[in-house]
């Protein structure tokens, strides 16, 4: 089998470069873990955001950003013809006096981002929450469909004969004056997005990764509504059918992916003070997530290997700015003397 492109991984990296290779007509095809290994993309809420509610700052960017990523999901709605996106608004209580205090400091350079919950939200907000230190709310948020997206996707891809479900062993890729063998498949170049595994990877082992494991509740609360997305140390985000995405938690040194109960319990404890409605744990996920030392985002071709490039490191943000760094790296899997540029710019300084 001879393609232009070999991804590795099919994580929101992987799916986000794929699709804009698909929309250029240009072949490829994706070596994927089975679909029970766990997927940091799985586990994460998904949610495009403007404003960082832990220090009350406008998110870098976001603005372009948002532009590129709500074209980018509206395309693939469009060829997978099915809902991907959801626009809603956040109503966040501040859990203490300091953080109300942040917030009000604050709120002069976020008046794009804010506004007044109106009458029934304010009743609504009284009625199902404990909140003592009242609300803001933030509008417009976006909600992308991880599980949609990334199922939708990979079902479009098996259909097409795109997509090989199985643990890639980077022995068995060899890098060649022509381009790259992967046993019995012949590539132009290769595109590592493999997630928390490339740390291991022998091309890109001496970047500098962190990993660290995310954990996320998955909670039935029938009486909360689903047109927004709530904040209070952790975040619901509606996940259909009276569900809500509850995370998350972050752990920088384990040994396992077990679900950690400690962290389950102390979730559903504040959960039980500040709902006043009944909720039920239907599932607790984990995932390895592939962050690096200064949320150094990992895009580019490698320097000694221009054939072999790497797509990474997205971290909390990567729904909302993965698709304009999915743009940037076909810019430099197609323009050579781009990708130089940008390999001296970036990687080389490690690699």
């Amino acid at each position: 089998m001879q393609v232009q492109y070999l991804i590795i991984g099919q994580g929101i990296a992987g799916t986000l470069l794929s699709y804009l290779l698909w929309k250029n007509n240009k072949s490829f095809l994706i070596i994927d873990e089975p679909h029970n290994a766990p997927v940091a993309s799985r586990v994460a809420g998904a949610v495009i955001n403007p404003v960082n509610v832990n220090q009350w700052s406008a998110v870098p960017g976001y603005a372009s950003h948002l532009d590129a990523a709500l074209k980018f999901y509206a395309g693939m709605e469009a060829s997978l013809g099915i809902s991907l996106i959801q626009k809603l608004s956040m109503l966040v209580f501040p859990e203490n006096g300091r953080k109300k205090q942040l917030f009000e400091g604050h709120r002069q350079q976020l008046v794009n981002y804010i506004q007044l919950p109106d009458d029934e939200e304010q009743v609504m907000g009284k009625k199902l929450f404990n909140a003592g230190f009242g609300m803001v709310k933030l509008s417009p948020v976006w909600k992308v469909n991880a599980a949609e997206l990334l199922s939708g996707w990979s079902g479009f891809l098996k259909e097409k004969g795109l997509l090989i479900r199985e643990r890639c062993k980077t022995e068995d890729c060899h890098i060649t004056g022509k381009g790259v063998r992967y046993r019995e498949i012949i590539a132009e170049k290769i595109i590592f997005c493999e997630g928390a595994a490339t740390a291991k990877n022998p091309f890109f082992s001496k970047l500098p990764f962190t990993p660290n494991r995310g954990e996320a509740l998955l909670l039935s609360i029938p009486a909360l509504p689903a047109d927004h997305i709530y904040h209070h140390r952790v975040r619901l985000v509606p996940a259909g059918e009276g569900l809500f995405w509850c995370g998350s938690n972050y752990r920088w040194q384990f040994e396992d992916l077990l679900p950690d109960q400690n962290w389950r319990q102390q979730t559903e404890d504040l959960l039980t003070k500040w709902l006043t409605v009944s909720f039920k744990t239907v599932d607790h996920r984990v995932a390895e997530r592939p962050t690096t030392a200064g949320q150094q985002v990992l895009v580019g071709l490698h320097p000694a290997f221009p054939r072999v490039a790497i797509f990474n490191g997205l971290g909390t943000k990567g729904f909302s700015r993965g698709p304009a760094l999915a743009g940037n790296l076909y810019d430099q899997l197609e323009n050579p003397t781009l990708a130089e540029g940008m390999a001296a710019a970036s990687l080389k300084k490690w690699l």
